[in-house]
């Protein structure tokens, strides 16, 4: 109501506007994934344009992996104008990408024409990229190709021919589970099923060590994220400050990196000067497609043991 009375004021013209929605698709600080169609039914009625990061949607989110956009049953270009996302995460290279309409890329060549010489990324980077972005595509045969026989040309051409030898030895010789890597609709279910794993076995209050969890640790994160957050709950919360509740998290953090071997990230130090809205202390964990049973086991169980020896010695400590 609003923007409709400040665009009347201001005889503003509705499809006369330079306004933009800027959002994640699966944030990263919070493990929640956005509503895009509401966003969109939004920016539609106001005449907004929206630009979408999908840094962890991509790779992760939808059938094929790509992106919240694909989850939300939306079309980059259609519902969104602007896409951009790191290649950092899911693709396992470096830098960045962004994805929009003719107008916006011939935008970003003009006013970026600079940084493509300055900032480019190196060839074996993007090569990664493109192994990454075939590998989700479903063409794990072109992937092998390209590794073995160099597809492009430029990169390693002056190889000695023993080393490039040795090379495709190496990636022949490579075992994995099923005679093939997982690739296209196939490794997101993999990823998928991670996930959903990793998340019943952290709720499951049958499990002797997610027991340990009940009323101690609660899931903040969407159930279909692949980077868990776990917060205080609130019996153990309530009364705490914000250090208190961080210092905490860092020590089950720690427990469960020197007793159980598992690396899990407490986020309450993170840098959160600049935040709009400053998430809670939580710990962070992250599923992959990689990940076997065994392993989410052995996280439960550092998990379960971290929080009951934490909280239960910080308790008898408050009661003397």
């Amino acid at each position: 109501e609003k923007v409709a009375a400040q665009d009347a004021a201001l005889a503003r013209k509705a499809t006369d506007q330079r306004r933009f929605l800027v959002v994640e698709g699966l944030y990263r600080n919070w493990g929640t994934i956005a509503p895009l169609e509401e966003i969109c039914k939004l920016k539609e009625e106001f005449c907004y344009r929206l630009i979408l990061d999908d840094s962890h949607g991509i790779g992760t989110l939808g059938k094929y992996g790509r992106g919240s956009l694909e989850h939300a049953g939306l079309k980059p270009m259609v519902h969104a104008e602007i896409v951009t996302f790191s290649l950092e995460n899911a693709l396992g290279s470096v830098g960045g990408m962004t994805v929009g309409s003719e107008e916006v890329v011939d935008h970003q060549r003009l006013s970026g024409a600079g940084y493509c010489f300055s900032a480019s990324a190196p060839p074996f980077l993007s090569k990664v990229c493109l192994a990454s972005v075939r590998r989700l595509g479903g063409r794990m045969e072109e992937v092998v190709k390209y590794l073995e026989d160099g597809d492009g040309g430029d990169v390693g051409e002056d190889d000695d021919d023993d080393e490039e030898s040795t090379r495709k030895d190496e990636l022949s010789q490579q075992p994995s589970d099923d005679g093939d890597e997982l690739s296209g609709p196939a490794l997101l279910t993999k990823l998928h099923e991670n996930i959903s794993l990793l998340y019943t076995t952290l709720t499951n209050s049958s499990h002797p060590h997610a027991l340990k969890l009940r009323n101690r640790l609660s899931i903040t994160s969407h159930p279909l994220s692949p980077i868990l957050y776990l917060r205080l709950a609130d019996p153990e919360a309530t009364g705490r400050t914000r250090a208190e509740q961080t210092s905490l998290l860092d020590r089950i953090a720690h427990r469960c990196l020197v007793k159980g071997g598992v690396a899990i990230v407490s986020t309450g130090g993170h840098v959160k000067k600049y935040l709009q809205s400053v998430p809670e202390p939580s710990l962070r964990l992250v599923a992959h497609a990689n990940q076997t049973r065994e392993e989410v086991e052995v996280l439960v169980e550092a998990l379960g043991e971290g929080v009951e020896s934490v909280l239960a010695n910080n308790d008898g400590d408050a009661m003397d």
